[in-house]
């Protein structure tokens, strides 16, 4: 034994049973100990201990001691927390839920007590392989599971009877798609929190699966079982296990060992053809993903019947001995054991006019791709703003589980207010570097909306081209992560022939993150030009850079943080036009207004108002103070600092703000500014903002003077509503957190 627990309470229910090991026929006593409160949810409890045992025991060897125990205990950390010959179980919201938890719990005697591989160091070899055990036992004993389908909603939702190792699989290839896959083989603190239950558990888990796919059950259990047998008690390593697998088998797993569990490359196999021949029908691949791994093909007959044959890594094409007249579909991977991370290349139907293209169908929503259909999710939108009014329509999109490569949303509505059509649009095509570069990104976003309240013809249609890149150090969960986004505008009044605005900024983000601190840099340069004839424009190019840093801080039981954010701006070069508006290319000191988001880069409900309350909308960008300072905008160079504070009360949407900046003013080279006061915020979606002290020295005299705050103070209130869901950076940057 290298680690021991005890658990006492005067209130356990006990429950005493016994399994016989299927190799040895020894007896173990099997003990249940749960607080009564439980005892409707544990009633069936040692039967998954003792059903967890003995396939454990089956597949990977005996259970060399003669009790396992599971204790009902409330832990902190949730789940469940193991010791050898013992488990303490965390709370559990059904029955389904308990016995995963317990059989998980149960099977850390072998991986962690048993062979006691270093968890800390190479984090796979135990809570990895112990998913594989898991997953194998809910597929074993519950082969027509759909239990990722019932979790989502509670089964109300269509996912096409997902089962339990698909919800390993669809959380890796979903990670992977965004770019945010880690190696296996990495020590536990430096995974991010989402990926140390994502990859070191559900990626291992279903790559060994693969792994036993293709060697069969049979082979894959006589070289665990060698494993298990060699190193026992002996704390193994890697290569030990690596060393084990390969003689047992005879197989070179290189692909395995070197590449799945040491890189982030990725798996995808293609059906190139297949081709009709005398002596058998050829079926020929193209690996287009990074890993030469092995290959299930699947031959299907007239009859049903089916033929399996693996190509070996590196192998290009395959012969299947089924009768040519017969074969009615070719499949790669029928049962889905590959996490590959895309999977509609896979097949090919005799009977399709074009064989490898699937048919369309419309699923509700979202849901995941299946390799035999080309779904289209769809649900009904609705939308409004002060110059379209209410806006109806419709969603197209396949952004499912897992993302595809190709990936696109269409919302088409129509305007009630203009009774003419509106909307947004995304196409964007993702590319998955192997080292530096995490995600590759090319885009287009398109918007139509209305831009006047009296003339209802005036609006505009926006196309917005983008490459967005994300890279950093994937190794390390507290490492700086990188975004470069370039993004280009062309904007035109679709009633007027000239008025055109054009522009592109190349914009820089360094995040960085630890646990009590957190901080993300944008450097930004930016050209922007507006005409409305030959002989009327204007045009701005500027830098600015902007640091926002966050500190964790605790009150008693109350987890609060403070933020802090440095901006900076100044224009190099500029022109203005007597016929448009000077102050669109100002530097605001209060955040942007619609009208300022020259690159339409938010959602607002009055984009062209200047006055009145929905110009009090503003991004959270350029000077950022938090409520309407009567300075306004500079035109020169701006900077600021402000810092927002949550409040260390109940709920945690209260907080306090104070704000001071600088620009080049109109009598002199220099003026100041100040602002203070409460707010309401929900999270980084909603935030209202109350003044209680705001002043400035703007003025021909110099001197500070304190704003008549209380006079028009709606105006001085500002909100802000922060709604893109086709951010193209946001997502991955919120995820790799």
């Amino acid at each position: 034994m290298h680690d021991f627990a005890w658990f006492a309470d005067k209130r356990f229910l006990v429950l005493k049973g016994e399994v016989v090991l299927p190799h040895s026929k020894d007896t173990v006593t099997s003990w249940a100990m749960f607080t009564p409160q439980n005892a409707r949810l544990w009633s069936n409890s040692l039967e998954y201990i003792n059903d967890g045992t003995y396939y454990y025991s089956l597949w990977n060897g005996d259970y060399p001691y003669k009790h396992v125990t599971a204790i009902d205990g409330t832990i902190s950390a949730g789940g469940g927390m193991e010791y050898p010959m013992i488990t303490v179980i965390g709370n559990a919201s059904s029955k389904e839920d308990l016995e995963v938890v317990i059989v998980h719990e149960v099977g850390h005697n072998w991986f962690y007590g048993i062979l006691g591989s270093n968890e800390r160091i190479h984090g796979w070899m135990d809570e990895g392989l112990n998913t594989l055990n898991e997953m194998r036992y809910v597929q074993t004993k519950y082969p027509n599971n759909t239990r990722f389908s019932d979790m989502v909603a509670g089964g109300r939702f269509h996912l096409n009877e997902l089962d339990h190792h698909d919800a390993g699989d669809i959380t890796y290839r979903s990670l992977a798609s965004f770019g945010l896959d880690q190696p296996l083989e990495l020590h536990s603190d430096d995974f991010s929190s989402l990926n140390y239950g994502a990859i070191m558990y559900q990626k291992t888990g279903v790559v060994f699966y693969y792994l036993m796919d293709y060697l069969g059950a049979e082979k894959f259990d006589a070289a665990m079982s060698a494993y298990y047998q060699q190193w026992k008690f002996k704390h193994p390593q890697p290569a030990d296990l690596r060393k084990v697998l390969e003689t047992q088998t005879g197989k070179d797993l290189g692909w395995l060992f070197n590449d799945l569990i040491q890189t982030t490359k990725h798996l995808d196999y293609k059906l190139k053809s297949v081709q009709m021949a005398k002596n058998g029908t050829v079926i020929n691949l193209i690996n287009k993903g990074q890993i030469n791994g092995p290959v299930e093909v699947n031959v299907y007959g007239k009859n049903g019947q089916l033929e399996t044959i693996w190509a070996e890594p590196g192998q290009k094409s395959v012969t299947a001995k089924t009768p040519i007249g017969d074969i009615t579909k070719v499949e790669i991977d029928r049962n889905n054991d590959i996490p590959e991370l895309n999977r509609q290349n896979n097949l090919w139907v005799k009977n399709q006019t074009f064989h490898r293209f699937e048919p369309i169908k419309f699923e509700f929503l979202f849901g995941d791709h299946q390799k035999d259909q080309t779904a289209i999710f769809w649900t009904p939108m609705l939308g409004g703003n002060v110059y379209d009014g209410l806006m109806a329509g419709i969603t197209l999109h396949n952004i499912g589980l897992a993302p595809k490569k190709f990936t696109y949303l269409m919302s088409p509505m129509l305007s009630t207010a203009r009774i003419r059509p509106a909307g947004i649009a995304e196409f964007s095509y993702q590319i998955l570097p192997t080292k530096a570069i995490e995600l590759m990104r090319l885009g287009l976003s398109v918007k139509s909306f209305g831009t006047d309240r009296v003339n209802n013809k005036d609006y505009f249609l926006s196309l917005s081209p983008y490459l967005a890149l994300n890279y950093g150090d994937r190794q390390a969960r507290h490492s700086v992560h990188y975004d470069l986004l370039i993004q280009g505008l062309a904007k035109s009044n679709v009633e007027s022939l000239f008025s055109k605005e054009r522009g592109f900024f190349v914009q820089h983000t360094i995040n960085f993150r630890k646990p009590a601190y957190q901080a993300q840099w944008i450097n930004r340069y930016e050209y922007f030009e507006q005409k409305i004839s030959p002989n009327d424009q204007q045009f701005t190019s500027r830098i600015w850079s902007n640091l926002k840093q966050s500190f964790n801080y605790r009150v008693g039981t109350l987890d609060r943080n403070i933020e802090l954010n440095l901006f900076g701006g100044y224009t190099f070069a500029r022109q203005f036009s007597n016929n448009l508006d000077p102050s669109r290319l100002f530097w605001s000191i209060n955040g942007l207004q619609g009208q300022q988001d020259l690159f339409l880069e938010d959602y607002n409900f009055g984009r062209s108002e200047t006055s009145g309350f929905w110009s009090q909308q503003r991004m959270n960008a350029q000077g950022q103070f938090h409520t309407a300072n009567a300075a306004g905008s500079n035109i020169n160079w701006l900077t600021t600092a402000t810092v927002y504070a949550q409040l260390p009360i109940k709920p945690n949407i209260l907080g306090a703000f104070v704000d001071y900046g600088m620009g080049a003013g109109v009598f002199k080279t220099m003026d100041s500014y100040y602002n203070s006061g409460l707010a309401l915020r929900f999270g980084k979606v909603f935030g209202l903002y109350f003044p209680l002290m705001s002043g400035s020295n703007a003025g021909p005299e110099g001197n500070f003077i304190a704003d008549e705050l209380f006079k028009n103070y709606a105006q001085k209130i500002r909100f802000t509503l922060r709604i893109n869901p086709v951010n193209r950076i946001g997502l991955h940057t919120l995820l790799n957190s």
